[in-house]
């Protein structure tokens, strides 16, 4: 390519950046994503040949270069290495909820066991809840739409069918804390999975982030990136060094994203 090519390959995708970022500052909104924007902008030289693959391969397909830089600041504001130790820490606070939740309603399901027991077998009774109805209308008192339009119709069930039809406040409260203890935490989507699978974190976890949305953006997915595209190893190393803002000690090279992109193919054929 001649040096007036390249430099137009290069002002295409700057100005995709470019009125990105008027079109979020005209409309108040992703801020972060310009701040985003704005460190690319300023690091031309280290992006000029990562722009001219990109152009290249991208220019000619409806949409493909908007979407894919669309699709990378997104990345890089939703799983940065802050955010996905963010996504991390909630996956295990997550876990650890659902196991204190079981043993909690383990715990509160005997206790409602045993004070069943000592009102049907002592001379004293307390004022609560007999019927799991009573939980339920209760539980419901500040919400307008179940009492106009549900509360008359379980009440007419409750009249119709007697205790022994329906479960007891005590197995209902065991049953919460079974679902707790048998929940399989899952990922709500594919970049969140990539980003958060590894035993141990790492920028590795971007790049499987990055890759994870591209493809949920490719043609086949009825989105603008072409199934066969795929940057460099050179040129993802050089977008993510730039996109992440990674400080000298922490930049990766070629040999990194090549290493990172072999472990993938072992793992998919394994």
């Amino acid at each position: 390519m001649d040096v007036k090519g390249r430099f137009a390959a290069i002002d295409a995708c700057e100005n995709i950046l470019r009125e990105d970022f008027k079109y979020n500052e005209a409309h108040g909104i992703w801020r972060s994503i310009n701040r985003i924007i704005e460190g690319l902008l300023g690091r031309s030289t280290e992006l000029a040949d990562v722009y001219v693959e990109l152009h290249a391969a991208l220019a000619e397909q409806p949409r493909a270069l908007n979407s894919f830089f669309d699709v990378f600041t997104t990345t890089v504001y939703s799983w940065n290495p802050g955010k996905i130790k963010e996504a991390r820490e909630d996956r295990e606070k997550l876990t650890e909820l659902n196991e204190r939740i079981a043993k909690v309603s383990e715990l509160l399901s005997e206790l409602l066991s045993r004070r069943t027991e000592v009102k049907e077998m002592s001379s004293f009774s307390s004022d609560t809840y007999y019927h799991i109805m009573d939980v339920v209308e209760e539980a419901s008192e500040d919400n307008g739409l179940f009492r106009f339009h549900v509360k008359g119709k379980l009440e007419r069930l409750t009249c119709q069918y007697d205790l022994k039809y329906w479960p007891s406040i005590t197995k209902v409260v065991a049953q919460i804390g079974v679902n707790a203890a048998s929940a399989v935490i899952v990922a709500d989507d594919s970049a969140a999975s990539a980003a958060t699978e590894a035993r141990r974190p790492g920028l590795a976890d971007f790049l499987k982030a990055f890759e994870a949305e591209l493809d949920r953006n490719r043609v086949e997915n009825i989105g603008f990136i072409p199934d066969d595209f795929s940057l460099t190893d050179s040129s993802m190393a050089s977008l993510v060094n730039c996109g992440l803002g990674l400080g000298v000690e922490e930049l990766i090279g070629a040999s990194f994203v090549k290493r990172y992109r072999q472990r993938e193919r072992d793992r998919d054929r394994g």
